[in-house]
């Protein structure tokens, strides 16, 4: 696996890659890093050249100069895949990761020519999704402490969701301190890519979207995360496939396997 930089309008973001041939780009969670894919990289790279962004304000890439939108969060990903010399790609991406991939696709159909949105965070009331934007704001870390006990908190999150679901097993120290890790490097920011998420309507835009795509469901996610009827009301061309797993908020981690033979299976 190869690291790199590439230059963005507002600074640097850092990037994993790996494998050759077709260009296949994966978008992390919110609050993630390309970690979120360190799992699944060597099985799609087989096939695939594939890159692994941090996104910005996240992992090892700046942080944005001001507050983004997920649009704008999107638009910074459009410009590394331009810079790297990618003219066209699948895209995927797990959860919010999924949206950005969707939205990627609504936005730059030329760079995207097949995209897959697993678990793609789909919110149809707007009533529900100004409440969640509400919370969303109101979201703080823990103020520092000497001792560094402002940071179990931080752990913590890592064994279970804000939605009260087992997020990774206990046993699972590796994936436990991925993810601390992408925690603290976010910094006091780490909140903002979170509201840019609950400040975005999937439903007025997913039905924009041309690429060939391919949903991956859970049986075991959190609500918003699970509403496949939905999400081929909107491309009702789209594929489905549905895994049946414990845990599925955490597919590309817990389940490398299935989730890559998904993609794979739906790339041909």
């Amino acid at each position: 696996m190869r690291r790199g930089f590439v230059d963005v309008p507002d600074g640097q973001m850092f990037y994993r890659e790996a494998g050759s041939g077709p260009p296949l780009v994966l978008i992390h969670q919110i609050l993630r890093t390309s970690l979120d894919y360190r799992q699944v990289i060597p099985l799609l790279a087989e096939r695939y050249r594939v890159i692994a962004f941090d996104g910005m304000g996240c992992g090892d890439s700046d942080a944005p100069p001001r507050p983004y939108t997920l649009e704008q969060h999107v638009q910074v990903f459009a410009a590394a895949m331009d810079r790297l010399g990618i003219t066209k790609a699948v895209v995927a991406g797990h959860h919010s990761g999924a949206t950005q991939a969707m939205e990627l696709g609504v936005q730059r159909p030329d760079l995207a020519g097949r995209v897959v949105m697993s678990g793609l965070v789909y919110v149809e009331d707007s009533k529900q999704l100004g409440e969640l934007h509400a919370k969303a704001l109101k979201l703080k870390d823990p103020e520092p402490r000497a001792d560094g006990s402002h940071l179990l908190p931080l752990w913590e999150e890592g064994l279970r969701t804000n939605w009260g679901k087992p997020r990774l097993p206990a046993d699972r120290l590796d994936l436990l301190s991925d993810f601390f890790l992408e925690q603290i490097k976010t910094g006091p920011r780490r909140f903002e890519p979170y509201v840019a998420q609950m400040a975005y309507d999937a439903s007025r835009r997913l039905p924009l979207l041309k690429a060939p795509s391919l949903f991956i469901k859970a049986s075991d996610d959190i609500f918003m995360c699970a509403a496949s009827h939905l999400w081929l009301k909107d491309q009702p061309k789209a594929k489905l496939v549905e895994i049946k797993v414990a845990g599925g908020g955490e597919l590309p981690r817990l389940y490398p396997r299935e989730w890559s033979k998904a993609i794979l299976d739906f790339l041909g």
